[in-house]
């Protein structure tokens, strides 16, 4: 497979033919996230310092229960309206990346028919779903620290032992996180493999991806070790602008090289296992 050089070097010269498109996604993708953090705050001002109770429908719910029901239905239409963008996106990145210059309105093409809407919709769906079950086991170990760390301070009153048990949960936590992001490392090929058959099922999607992503566990976060020190740049804010846009193409190259490398190494183990038929 290609080297990370051979990566970035194919990835900035495919961003010069649609780095104006990919910018206007990179402002896309921060503007939803704003309005998800604008929609949360929005609720979190309404509900929490109401300091009072709210009513919903015949009964009464507690304002923090409130906040965290409204901030899931936020979140739940946020991701059905973004997800057709999503998937859009991987289509065009991947086209460019295989030096096919498509026209920039292909990122909203998930949009153009309720019949693709829905499918992308259902393969995320069934995405996240594996993606939260693979989550759980991480996400318990974390709070079982945080507990641990409470359960401490309770009988300590706050002591020394309390501040290192602590930290010891931001520690965790952070490898857990590490670990999680890592495990889902299986699904990076999902948006591509649709873009690239969008009529297959979702759990045939769904299965390539762990198995090519599988055999091939250190490649990406290789790749993406190698750009890293371009992340250093984005914390005055400004440059994120040519980063991002330039990170996320060598990402999808690297991806990409996977993808095709596994399916011509199978392509030609099958070849090799043809027999020809003699006399």
């Amino acid at each position: 497979m290609k080297t990370a050089k051979e990566l970035k070097k194919q990835a900035s010269a495919r961003l010069t033919g649609c780095f104006g498109e990919l910018c206007t996604v990179f402002f896309l993708s921060v503007g939803g996230l704003a309005l998800f953090v604008l929609a949360c705050l929005m609720a979190a001002e309404g509900l929490v310092n109401s300091k009072r109770d709210v009513l919903y429908g015949s009964g009464l719910l507690r304002a923090e229960l409130a906040l965290f029901l409204t901030c899931t239905a936020v979140f739940i239409v946020l991701v059905v309206a973004v997800t057709p963008f999503m998937y859009g996106v991987s289509w065009y990145r991947i086209q460019q990346i295989r030096g096919n210059s498509v026209h920039a309105r292909s990122i909203f093409s998930c949009y153009m028919s309720i019949g693709k809407m829905w499918q992308v919709l259902r393969l995320n769906s069934l995405l996240l779903f594996k993606i939260l079950c693979r989550l759980l086991p991480y996400a318990a170990v974390s709070a079982l620290a945080f507990y641990a760390a409470g359960f401490v301070d309770r009988i300590t009153d706050g002591s020394v032992i309390y501040s290192i048990s602590l930290t010891a949960a931001f520690i965790l936590t952070a490898v857990m996180l590490y670990l999680a992001v890592r495990s889902n490392n299986i699904y990076a090929a999902v948006p591509f493999l649709y873009a690239l058959e969008p009529d297959r099922s979702a759990s045939e999607i769904i299965s390539e991806s762990k198995a090519i992503m599988r055999k091939n566990k250190g490649y990406v976060g290789e790749i993406m070790f190698s750009v890293s020190p371009w992340l250093l740049p984005c914390l005055i804010i400004f440059p994120m602008i040519f980063i991002i846009p330039y990170i996320q193409m060598v990402y999808a190259a690297a991806v990409n090289e996977i993808i095709v490398s596994t399916r011509t190494a199978e392509q030609e183990s099958n070849a090799d296992l043809e027999v020809p038929l003699t006399n």
